[in-house]
């Protein structure tokens, strides 16, 4: 019997339709993948085509992440399977699937040659970053996900799986079913959810203001815990916290290993002290008054602040419960049914969030001005994000992504377009964003990124159907700031302006030629030289002596 309704697997569709048209994607599985990676990576898309390995020798692995952080990473080895018909939503994973990412991961701890003997350059890229984060001490935990749009492992792959994982410390498994799919995807018409906080002790403090009260209260962690926990106490609710600013969702890294740390030490009674504490607002709240340590009910309740902490608990919960017998936390509870208030709490509570700078500059001058001069040529410039989400992808200028190729084309500081593409929305906006380009030149960059994106892209699509990937494209992957900026460069040296048409096709081509060249020697793992200023002297170094190109003799001739 199929695993979801008909309805079910029509919304699912068509969210993976919806999502490849957005992507620019060829397949439904590669688009289905991308749908999951949004729900456990928000805002970070530009990012995906890095996290995919599934292709030819990807040794039974769709996607790999590692989060690292100062002492500790968060690896995630995502498994995606798509069916592609609703009667054939009844088929599991079975054990050959599971065996192989299990295969993968005991070579990831053996250090085993066999990944970079077999392994996609994806996957080498994976290995080698985890065996270098290992050689630095940096302490690992394994996320291994299960995602599919249809039923998931079938009951010897389970016991397989678990049989092997009591092996492997540090590997949690998960499986990302369709309908937590559906969960994650309903940001309108919510589920409201009703629940209940242990308060501790008397001081239980209440205010209120006509359409609006609130109550502060200390709580006990483990009830806490409780109150955002999936039925089967893996994870947390997702959609409690869609409307937390800060997005720190699900499987997305949003824990922080300091404040696990505090919660599980001898000085656990610290916490209250050490941590900021929880907002939640609520239609409704209710508690006996004057009671010691009251339970507090709420309904139809979010989470506005505190997502780190939450997940961060949840974290600690699931290691050993007994941790969080001595946590108290401090809780805000605010009560109305006017949403522009709800929504003035999010924002205020969260008003420290460094992922806000992007908001913070969204109205800018700057940026309104060239949303107005994209638009006069047929862009739609996002100033904010998904802002013109309706349009023709290919039409659409996010922010961001103009700020990376600003960064790698005009101010030559690809390296920074990756790396640290945090400073253009903070230090490096006004040296990005300004008055002075001319929007012709602006959209023909944009132009020749498109075209050097879709070269990745292709390149990418075509790992999947071959199992050698030497050649110039490889280093599209991690490398196609360092392309844009090499036609930067060639244009620059040749005094030619920015070709259209099958001239910037080929300008393109010859960006990649120079990059592959002045990379080829170099035995460094592609994901670090590309986050390295060295190797634009690389680049400058081989530029030195160019040759006549394709490039050269299509201008020539016209």
């Amino acid at each position: 019997m199929p695993a979801i309704t008909a309805i079910e697997w029509d919304i699912l569709e068509a969210r993976v339709h919806k999502t490849g048209l957005r992507h620019g994607l060829h397949t439904s599985s590669m688009s289905f993948l991308y749908l999951v990676l949004e729900q456990f990576f928000p805002d970070r898309a530009t990012d995906f085509p890095e996290m995919i390995v599934d292709g030819g020798n990807d040794l039974g692995v769709d996607a790999i992440e590692i989060i690292e952080r100062d002492e500790s990473a968060e690896i995630f080895i995502i498994q995606s399977k798509h069916r592609t018909s609703h009667k054939t939503t009844d088929k599991t994973i079975n054990d050959g699937d599971v065996l192989k990412v299990l295969r993968f991961v005991q070579a990831l701890f053996d250090q085993d040659e066999w990944l970079s003997t077999n392994g996609n350059l994806q996957v080498r890229e994976a290995a080698s970053r985890i065996w270098e984060m290992h050689r630095r001490g940096v302490v690992c935990r394994y996320r291994v996900i299960f995602c599919t749009n249809g039923a998931c492992l079938h009951t010897s792959a389970t016991a397989l799986l678990q049989s092997a994982l009591r092996n492997l410390p540090g590997v949690v498994s998960e499986e990302y079913t369709p309908r937590d799919l559906l969960r994650d995807i309903g940001r309108s018409g919510r589920d409201r959810e009703y629940g209940t906080l242990q308060a501790i002790g008397r001081d239980t403090l209440e205010r209120i203001d006509g359409d609006v009260r609130g109550v502060i209260a200390s709580v006990d962690a483990s009830s806490f815990v409780k109150l955002i926990q999936t039925d089967d106490g893996k994870s947390v609710k997702r959609h409690l916290f869609n409307e937390n600013l800060r997005v720190f969702l699900g499987a997305n890294g949003g824990y922080n290993s300091n404040i696990i740390e505090t919660a599980a030490s001898s000085d656990s009674y610290l916490f209250w002290y050490l941590n900021n504490g929880i907002t939640i607002t609520c239609r409704n709240y209710s508690f006996n008054k004057g009671h010691v340590s009251p339970v507090i009910k709420i309904e139809d309740f979010q989470i506005v602040n505190g997502a780190q902490t939450s997940h961060s608990l949840m974290e600690a919960y699931r290691r050993s419960p007994d941790d969080l017998r001595n946590v108290v936390i401090l809780v805000r509870i605010y009560a109305t049914d006017r949403s522009d208030i709800a929504e003035r709490v999010a924002v205020a509570t969260n008003s420290q969030a460094r992922i806000q700078a992007r908001d913070l500059r969204a109205n800018h001058p700057a940026l309104r001005n060239l949303e107005t001069a994209f638009r006069d040529n047929g862009y739609f410039f996002e100033r904010k994000r998904n802002m013109h989400i309706d349009a023709d992808p290919r039409r659409r200028i996010d922010a961001l992504k103009l700020g990376q190729i600003l960064l790698a084309y005009k101010l030559r500081e690809p390296d920074r377009a990756k790396a640290d593409s945090d400073s253009i929305f903070g230090d490096r906006f006004f040296a990005i964003f300004h008055e002075h380009y001319r929007i012709e030149e602006m959209c023909r960059i944009f132009e020749l990124y498109q075209i050097i994106e879709e070269m990745r892209d292709n390149h990418i699509l075509r790992q999947r159907d071959v199992k050698s990937h030497a050649g110039e494209s490889q280093y599209l992957v991690y490398g196609h700031w360092f392309v844009l900026y090499a036609a930067s460069l060639i244009l620059t040296q040749s005094n030619r302006e920015m070709p259209v048409g099958e001239a910037a096709k080929a300008l393109a081509q010859q960006a990649l030629s120079l990059v592959a060249r002045a990379c080829r020697q170099t035995k460094t793992a592609h994901y670090q030289l590309f986050r390295s200023s060295k190797t634009k002297e690389r680049i400058v170094e081989e530029l030195d002596g160019p040759q006549m190109t394709l490039f050269d003799q299509l201008i020539l001739e016209g």
